[in-house]
Formats: C-alpha cells, sequence, structure tokens
C-alpha cells in the first residue's frame, strides 16, 4: 500500500518510525509493494499500516506493523455456539442448550501482523508476513472465565513471498486458491466464515502470475496444499483463475473492516484431493481411497459503481458464489455433524479413524464413501450518501448435501446431522472516526436434520473495532 515517505535514518542513528499514514485505500486494491493484488495474501484491512524504515532507498528493509482491537458482544436464542459459530451443529427443541439462550463477551478476534520487505537483489523482491489472532484451540477443561479472558495466541497467516516479473512464488500458511480468496469476502459482523461461506487457510506452495492491461487484469495460480489426510502422502491440488475489469470498481468491506475500491471480478477455481484411509474394522490390515473435488465459481458486481475508494456514498455492490463438490466440508464449515458409525456387532470393537469427520464416511458394510456439498452464497452492501460513513449489508447462504441422507442411517447419528442449511443477516456499520467503527447485526441460522427435525438460532451482536 501507498506509505508516507519515512526520512531514511543516519548510519550513527537508531531507525524512527515514520509518521502513522493516513487511513487511506491504495488505487485498485495494491498491497504495500504496490502490484495489484491478484491472489496476494495481502491482509483484510484497507489502510496504510505504520511502517519503519531502515537504510538508504535502494537498499531499504521494511517492517509494517497492522491490525485491530475488536470487542463482540452476542447474544443468542440457543446454547449452540461460543464466539464462532463455524460448523457447529444447532441444538434442537427438544433440549435443554436448544431451549434456552446465552451471552457472550469477547475480545479473542482482535489480531496483530508483520510485514517485512528486504531490498530488491537480482529481480527478486523478498517479503514475509506474519500475523496472529487470538482464537488459538484451548484445552476441554479449562473454565470460562480463562477461555474468554486468557485466549489462545493463534497464527493466521506465516508465508514466505518472492516476487519477480516472471513468477509469484508463496510458501507457508495463508488462504487457499479455492474461492479466489479473500476477494470475494462478503461484509458481515459475524466472524468469516459465515454458515457455507467458503473461507480456509493452509500450507501450501503457490505459483501465481498477474497479467495486466490498461481495462482487464487476468491473474492465474497453482498451488500444491497441505494434504488434508497426511496418510493420503499426496498433497492437495489447488487452481484458480479471475478475471478483473479494472476501471468497472465497486466498494466493497471483506467481513467488518477493510473497505476499499476495486474492479468488478470473476473467478472460477477448484481443487481435487486424495483419501487413503483405515479400513472399517477395529483392527485395520488395509486401506480404502477416494477423491474429493470442488468446483467454486465467484464474483464481485458493483451495481452502483465508484470512481476510486474515497468517493463512497451512494455505492451498491453485490458479492455473490456457487460452490459444488465432494470432501470439502471444511472449506465451506459445514461438516455437519457427520461422523463415522460404529463397528457391526459382532466384530465389534472401535474404529479409530485417520481421517477428519465430514469428508468421508464408511457405511456399515465397510464401503467408503465421500459426502457431497454445494453452496450459494448472495451478498449485498449499500454505503449510503454522502459520505459512505453508514453502510449496510445482508447476506443470504443455501447448503445441502444431496448424498448425506443415505450414508447415515443409524437413529442417534440422524438426529445430530444435517443435511439442508440456510443462514440469513442484517448488518449496519458506522465508521465514528477512519479508525474507529461500529457495527449491529441480526444473524439466522436454520438446519433440517436427517430425522426430518429442524433447528434454529438467532443471534444479535454488536461490534467495536478499533484499527491500527
Amino acid at each position: 500500500m501507498p506509505e508516507k515517505p519515512a526520512e531514511a535514518a543516519k548510519p550513527a542513528e537508531a531507525a524512527k518510525p515514520a509518521e502513522p499514514a493516513k487511513p487511506a485505500t491504495p488505487p485498485n486494491g495494491e498491497n504495500g509493494n504496490g502490484r495489484k493484488r491478484g491472489f496476494a495474501s495481502v491482509s483484510e484491512f484497507a489502510r496504510s499500516p505504520y511502517t519503519i524504515k531502515i537504510g538508504e532507498a535502494d537498499n531499504q528493509w521494511k517492517i509494517s506493523i497492522y491490525g485491530f482491537v475488536e470487542f463482540d458482544a452476542m447474544y443468542d436464542t440457543t446454547r449452540s455456539y461460543t464466539d464462532v459459530a463455524g460448523p457447529a451443529v444447532i441444538r434442537r427443541e427438544d433440549t435443554l442448550a436448544g431451549q434456552k439462550g446465552r451471552t457472550t463477551f469477547t475480545a479473542r478476534n482482535s489480531r496483530f501482523g508483520f510485514r517485512m520487505e528486504s531490498p530488491t537483489f537480482h529481480g527478486i523482491r523478498p517479503s514475509a508476513t506474519l500475523e496472529f489472532d487470538f482464537r488459538g484451540n484451548q484445552p476441554s477443561e479449562v473454565s470460562e472465565a480463562q477461555f474468554f479472558n486468557n485466549p489462545t495466541l493463534r497464527i493466521r497467516h506465516a508465508y514466505i513471498r518472492l516476487l519477480n516479473d516472471v513468477v509469484d512464488i508463496l510458501g507457508g500458511e495463508t488462504f487457499v486458491l479455492f474461492g479466489a480468496q479473500p476477494y470475494f469476502y462478503p461484509a458481515a459482523v459475524q466472524y468469516l466464515p459465515i454458515p457455507g461461506q467458503l473461507l480456509h487457510r493452509s500450507m501450501q506452495l503457490r505459483l501465481s502470475r498477474t497479467f495486466k492491461t490498461d481495462p482487464v487484469n487476468v491473474d492465474f495460480g497453482v498451488a500444491a496444499v497441505r494434504p488434508i489426510q497426511r496418510d493420503s502422502t499426496l498433497p492437495e491440488g489447488q487452481a484458480a483463475l479471475k478475471i478483473t475489469a479494472n476501471k468497472w470498481k465497486g466498494l466493497h468491506t471483506p467481513n467488518a473492516l477493510g473497505t476499499t475500491a476495486d474492479g468488478a471480478a470473476l473467478s472460477v477455481s477448484g481443487l481435487v484431493r486424495s483419501f487413503r484411509v483405515n479400513e472399517f474394522s477395529a483392527n485395520p490390515t488395509g486401506t480404502k481411497t477416494e477423491t474429493g473435488w470442488g468446483v467454486s465459481f465467484d464474483a464481485m458486481v458493483p451495481i452502483i459503481p465508484v470512481p476510486d475508494a474515497e468517493t463512497r456514498g451512494n455505492a451498491l455492490t453485490l458479492i455473490s458464489s456457487f460452490v459444488v463438490g465432494s470432501s470439502i466440508a471444511d472449506q465451506m464449515s459445514m461438516t455437519a455433524g457427520v461422523t463415522q458409525p460404529p463397528l457391526p456387532n459382532p466384530p465389534g470393537g472401535t474404529y479409530t479413524p485417520d481421517v477428519d469427520n465430514g469428508l468421508v464416511v464408511y457405511d456399515r458394510g465397510g464401503t467408503l464413501h465421500t459426502v457431497d456439498w454445494r453452496s450459494i452464497v448472495v451478498g449485498l452492501q449499500y454505503y449510503l450518501p454522502p459520505s459512505g460513513r453508514v453502510f449496510v449489508s445482508t447476506n443470504f447462504t443455501h447448503g445441502e448435501s444431496r448424498n448425506v441422507t443415505g450414508l447415515v442411517t443409524e437413529p442417534a447419528q440422524m438426529r445430530a446431522v444435517y443435511r439442508l442449511q440456510r443462514y440469513f443477516d442484517a448488518n449496519l456499520f458506522f465508521d465514528i472516526t477512519p479508525a474507529a467503527r461500529v457495527a449491529v447485526s441480526y444473524q439466522l441460522t436454520w438446519q433440517r436434520f436427517l430425522d426430518g427435525a429442524s433447528a434454529e438460532n438467532q443471534r444479535y451482536m454488536l461490534g467495536l473495532y478499533y484499527l491500527f
């Protein structure tokens, strides 16, 4: 992102931080080195960070610090969620947790990050990003007070990037290519992913390239991603193609922060993944194999476009996504409660799977199946005139599995597994200052279970954010 120039440090003096840059959005969604976003894993915030510069202009090192502090208050009509909704199954009305609500206060979504850039060497421009939040795994036996007041630090992004005029090389943990993330994220107060939305970060080795013209940019990338099941021995393959109309710009906000103007875009992306699962036995002696796959079509359409990010009043933008595939529940936070069935009795015993729940499942006869899912996400965001300091958004998602009904047949499991999920939200945002934002939200999640019953949770949420 463009930064306010800082005076280079004298040889005998310590480097001094540059003055904080004015909160502003770079043109065309450029990142810190001035290149278009493409598939670069830039932060979700669209303002210039605090940057320390060391050395002369032609041999300069940079360290940028960015992040935000977030406070959230939420009331749920059931006891289904912590602060994160994610892939949780809603508690049914015939349970105590499905009849009673809960109130949660949390700051766990606050985060901070560092971006390091070193001088160009023989045409290669190295950089690295390290970003954290406080939503890490905690022991199940911790108290409620410990869970919320003493949260665990978690890595969100940790990757190295090597830029040159031929190819963009990225290695480490960040957003995956599937869904061309994070370009098509909706505006929402709820933590992303909202139910049914693609969002996934993982370790990967990625090659990408942006082909630039004045009216249109074309981004293409391929990646070898951490195997979804390490026992499969094969990395997951992903690829994405994105076409961006540079002069037809829409104002959009990924999640609750980072309002920026980017070109209208269409994308198609896909993945293929391998499974080699221990056979359905208490003492397996072999494995069964299956292949998962997914395709995503995504669009960002400026219905009422803007010339740049500073012209925010009366801007209307549509975000949409259609995803279809099998064994991709982890990408969509829709594991749906699917687990492996009990072993037949006899022989009995306990089956210990070597794969995460919700992706592949055995039937009682010992045949391995992939779990199909498809999802539609539609979101609108409108920035009120004259300044756009007040804006509203609404999102709707629909996700369903066409084959889980025939795969899960145990009565107890049918009560706990859903095949259909719908989500709706309405959000209101207000920029108190360029660095502080407040938002309120109403969210409704509804699930239909395999036994025909349904359950819903309503959430009322307040978010307060300070960007730095």
